[in-house]
């Protein structure tokens, strides 16, 4: 499984583009803190209520070397622009 490995200003732009598309992803102190909306969160030792709503939570701790590191899979990348033909 492909990892991403952020130092300190990385991360901090990282959390800046991901809020931007949409991702719920917030600091807790020196935790990054990824939350996903699921119908199960209630029910799972990861639940948390949010926004009204229950989901689930992974929380990236930083490492001892000073980077947090976690799966691409938590990565929203942008959508392709799409391509638009102009009528004549």
């Amino acid at each position: 499984m492909s990892r991403m490995n952020l130092n300190y200003k990385e991360a901090h732009a990282f959390v800046r583009e991901q809020r931007k598309m949409g991702s719920d992803l917030r600091w807790d102190g020196w935790d990054m803190v990824f939350w996903e909306p699921t119908q199960y969160g209630f029910e799972d030792s990861k639940g948390a209520f949010r926004k009204g709503r229950w989901g689930v939570e992974t929380r990236i701790s930083v490492s001892n070397d000073g980077t947090w590191s976690f799966p691409n899979r938590k990565v929203r990348r942008p959508k392709a622009a799409k391509s638009v033909r102009k009528s004549s």
